[in-house]
């Protein structure tokens, strides 16, 4: 027997989602969200279902709306088959279903073999859908395969390892031709930057690839996330090296997700400091929406902290001064980022440090802001975001960095965030009533558990009255280190 997730009424009606194995989907407006539904009165996150061996979970994210079962609003409910979930406009089943005949889907090939894909293949995540094209499993393998086999041949130096706002590293390098793919023009010069020596020619790209955009010369993939892509690209007359973030062709249609990535655009250029990532340019090229960014070759701290598990008192401290000045900068422009997390804090081998993605910033005002939001919903990730943007992202100001900001540097300090990781009703309760768990490392002195833990405060009013302020007290603390 297995389960399937029924959307029944809203604009979203006739969607079907198969289970059949244990996890978690995360629901909501935003883009990032396992189930993302286009609801103006849904929460960017609304609500999380939780599928163990016995029973499934469903938990409201304290969503403005309200997430109700059979009639009843709801903030921890274990489902039963068939009951009735309604999520703002829609009304949501979990039923069972028998395992389906296997079908081919019309018109769904695998763009590598040719084989006919079928019902059963999507529904059991037999195939993954690239850019647009669908994949069988075995081309997929194959690929991945060969990925492994180039890089166990010739490891990549860390220097060359990047991501950026916590997109994950597409795992897709094909290992022959497409037919239709997009390939890059054959080219003999090289691109000389400070990083490395690339010949165009050997450019291989994944398929639906832009082998240009705008004037940008495509050389590789980055990252991807929910919203778009990350690639690595030369100017086609400044010879320059840049990355390249593009928003996903069916999320430029939504215009309040177009509206923010426009706002990255526009208040990521405004902001000029050597600890945030520099945006160079924006616009849009064949229907394609880009924002061109300083290419920035190190890694965000979650992932040094899975290579290196331990990090020194004294590192963390000086990354953490960095991105307060970063912060204490863009606050004085005006500009609240909302969503200071460790997987947006990139680091080099020369502890360089960057601040990204600014997806989520907004201009700050005393007497008020206009949102791209509404009142209320919750933006950022969950682990790292301050109790009042958990209850109403309307009225933050500065000291919601603060707080982000001294839960990151704990997680640099302790290798987990402070109110826990999962699950994620659990991870909010904690934010919102809990202190954090104490940190165990004894080479931790107890004034930086002071400063972390004045950073953390519930109340706004019990934290440092600004980024500068919290900068200054990293500032004593490290400078004590230095005189032991």
């Amino acid at each position: 027997m297995y389960f399937e997730l029924a959307i029944l009424k809203g604009k979203l009606a006739g969607y079907r989602k198969t289970i059949t194995k244990t996890g978690r989907i995360l629901i909501g407006r935003d883009a990032s969200c396992d189930l993302a539904i286009d609801d103006p009165l849904l929460s960017r996150q609304h609500c999380l279902l939780e599928i163990a061996e016995n029973q499934v979970k469903l938990t409201d994210l304290k969503s403005r709306n309200g997430t109700y079962v059979n009639g009843k609003r709801i903030e921890e409910e274990i489902l039963k088959l068939n009951d009735e979930i309604k999520l703002g406009k829609h009304v949501v089943y979990l039923q069972p279903i028998q395992k389906q005949t296997a079908t081919p889907v019309p018109g769904r090939i695998c763009n590598r073999c040719g084989k006919d894909l079928k019902e059963e293949d999507f529904a059991f995540l037999k195939t993954t859908n690239y850019a647009g094209t669908s994949y069988c499993k075995v081309c997929i393998g194959q690929t991945i395969e060969s990925r492994k086999a180039r890089a166990k041949a010739a490891p990549l130096d860390s220097k060359e390892e990047v991501k950026l706002q916590g997109m994950q590293t597409s795992p897709f390098s094909p290992n022959k031709s497409v037919p239709g793919a997009v390939s890059p023009p054959k080219m003999t010069k090289k691109i000389i930057s400070d990083e490395m020596t690339i010949p165009l020619s050997n450019v291989s790209l994944p398929p639906g690839t832009p082998s240009t955009i705008g004037h940008y010369q495509i050389l590789e993939v980055l990252g991807e996330g929910g919203m778009g892509f990350v690639y690595k690209a030369q100017h086609s007359f400044l010879e320059t090296i840049v990355a390249i973030k593009v928003i996903k062709e069916e999320l430029a249609a939504q215009p309040d997700i177009l509206k923010r990535f426009v706002q990255e655009a526009k208040l990521g250029v405004s902001l000029d400091h050597p600890n945030i990532l520099k945006i160079h340019d924006a616009g849009e090229s064949d229907n394609i929406f880009f924002i061109s960014m300083e290419y920035f070759p190190g890694q965000d701290i979650t992932s040094v902290m899975k290579r290196k598990k331990n990090i020194s008192v004294s590192t963390a401290l000086k990354w953490a001064i960095k991105m307060s000045d970063a912060l204490s900068y863009a606050h004085k422009k005006g500009v609240i980022h909302r969503d200071v997390k460790p997987s947006n804090i990139l680091v080099n081998d020369q502890e360089e440090v960057k601040l990204a993605d600014f997806g989520l910033a907004k201009a700050w005002q005393k007497a008020g802001a206009n949102q791209l939001t509404a009142s209320g919903q919750m933006l950022g990730t969950i682990q790292y975001i301050s109790p009042e943007q958990l209850e109403n992202s309307k009225n933050v100001d500065p000291k919601t960095d603060i707080f982000s900001l001294g839960a990151s540097i704990y997680y640099t300090l302790a290798g987990y965030p402070p109110f826990g990781q999962e699950p994620l009703g659990k991870v909010i309760q904690n934010i919102l009533h809990s202190p954090p768990a104490p940190l165990q490392r004894a080479d931790i002195p107890k004034p930086l558990i002071s400063v972390l833990m004045k950073a953390m405060a519930k109340k706004v009013e019990e934290r440092f009255a600004s980024m500068e302020e919290l900068r200054n007290s990293l500032q004593k603390v490290y400078d004590g280190l230095q005189q032991q």
